[in-house]
């Protein structure tokens, strides 16, 4: 496997504790390791000590680079939710303190700290020519390894969830045991499950946590069609504390009810929303409200949380609905979301929904 050495590349240790170490809540503080050392990764890779050295004095928090290391969201260099205060290499690996900041991305940052969501942390950086060198070794299905001594670091990132964890779930659980994978996506779905209850954070946030619950559904869909899929073995600590799961009874939550029939000018007023947006080089509303509108013109189906967000956002944002203004961002983003037949319909439903319970 050659390297690729003049672009920019992605590393999280996989199975590795990358987690956080510490988080003071008051100081916004929080501490990780953001790799490690002498550990074979999936690229064949092994970082030595010494691998950051250069950086860390060319670009750390103490160097007085304009162009420190930076502290990101998804390797986004649009998302920055901090500042790394300390950057050291120990015996174990790179070790890292940051603060977050005060930015919406730096909000939802804490509240996913918080409540556990982020739990793995990676590095964006550039192999150097001369520091990396395969050690051939026969028995080893790779014939080797790569051992390297230096790297460019750009960065540090906050990662919510393990790359492609459970894109090709089947085979995972091949290798893994289908038990085991289910364990791993029946936990994450109760933790997402509970902070989406707190509902703390922006409506992206919770959006991202809601589009990741139905990706984990479609995995476990995926392995109880499984021969060996045990259902009844799903069990973990986490299950008891998760409300509203009931695991004898799986199925049910996967098909939980959605609700779709809003009106056509709920569907006009979205597109329009969109036309307007592209108008003045679609600076008004944030990616939830165009990915919104999106869902809308498509006609997609709402869950539960998805039309209690389209109420609350609608009802908050009508103040700045101007018929009058249509470059207002206020007027766009109100129609993004669908509109005053939009408002009026969840409203509507919502009300219907109660009235059933």
């Amino acid at each position: 496997m050659d390297k690729i050495f003049n672009s920019y590349q992605m590393k999280t240790h996989e199975n590795l504790d990358l987690s956080i170490k510490d988080i003071d809540q008051g100081s916004r503080k929080v501490s990780m390791y953001l790799s490690r050392f002498d550990v074979m990764d999936s690229d064949n890779d092994i970082i030595r000590k010494g691998a950051f050295k250069k950086s860390i004095q060319e670009r750390g928090p103490m160097s007085s680079s304009n162009r420190k290391i930076a502290f990101l969201r998804y390797h986004n260099w649009e998302m920055p939710i901090g500042k790394f205060l300390e950057l050291n290499e120990d015996d174990s690996g790179l070790y890292a303190v940051a603060q977050l900041g005060t930015s919406t991305d730096a909000m939802n940052a804490l509240a996913d700290y918080e409540e556990g969501i982020i739990k793995e942390h990676s590095i964006g950086f550039r192999y150097v020519k001369d520091k990396i060198k395969f050690i051939e070794d026969d028995s080893m299905d790779s014939k080797g390894f790569y051992e390297v001594s230096e790297v460019q670091l750009f960065e540090g990132s906050a990662v919510t969830f393990g790359a492609n964890e459970f894109t090709n779930v089947i085979e995972v659980a091949k290798s893994q045991g289908v038990q085991d994978i289910a364990l791993k996506i029946h936990d994450e779905i109760n933790m997402i499950t509970k902070s989406l209850a707190n509902g703390k954070g922006t409506d992206e946030r919770l959006y991202n946590m809601e589009m990741r619950l139905k990706f984990l559904n479609a995995r476990m869909l995926d392995l109880t069609k499984m021969e060996s899929f045990d259902k009844s073995s799903i069990k973990s600590e986490s299950s008891a504390d998760a409300p509203g799961f009931d695991w004898s009874k799986v199925g049910s939550f996967y098909h939980k009810e959605t609700y779709k029939g809003y009106p056509q000018s709920a569907i006009n007023n979205a597109k329009k929303g969109i036309r307007l947006n592209e108008e003045v080089g679609n600076k008004c509303a944030t990616n939830i409200g165009k990915q919104r509108a999106r869902d809308i013109v498509a006609n997609r189906a709402f869950s539960l949380e998805t039309l209690n967000r389209v109420y609350s956002y609608l009802s908050r944002a009508k103040e700045y609905y101007d018929p009058n203004d249509e470059k207002a961002c206020g007027t766009i983003s109100y129609l993004l979301w669908g509109g005053e037949s939009m408002r009026v319909w969840s409203e509507k439903k919502l009300a219907e929904i109660n009235n059933n319970n």
